[in-house]
C-alpha cells in the first residue's frame, strides 16, 4: 500500500514537471504563474542546481512547478 502511494506521488510529480516544461516551451504564462514566480524569486529555498533554479524543499524546477495549477508550495507561500 505504501509503495503504491510513493509510486503514485512520484508519477504525479514527474507528470507535473513534464506539463510545466511543455508550457514553458510553448510560452504559456498565466497571471498565477507570474505571481508564483515572483514569490519564488526571493525565496530562500530557490537555489541554482546544474544551471536550473530549483526548490531545495521539493527538488522541483521552479519554472516548471509554477505553471501547473495543481502544484503547491511546500512552505505554503502560494
Amino acid at each position: 500500500m505504501v509503495a503504491n502511494m510513493i509510486n503514485m506521488n512520484l508519477f504525479l510529480k514527474l507528470r507535473n514537471i513534464i506539463i510545466g516544461n511543455w508550457r514553458n516551451l510553448t510560452g504559456y504564462q498565466s497571471d498565477e504563474t507570474k505571481r508564483r514566480r515572483y514569490i519564488c524569486k526571493s525565496c530562500e529555498h530557490n537555489i541554482k542546481f546544474s544551471g536550473i533554479r530549483v526548490c531545495d524543499c521539493c527538488g522541483c524546477p521552479i519554472k516548471s512547478k509554477t505553471t501547473v495549477e495543481s502544484e503547491k508550495c511546500l512552505m505554503n507561500k502560494w
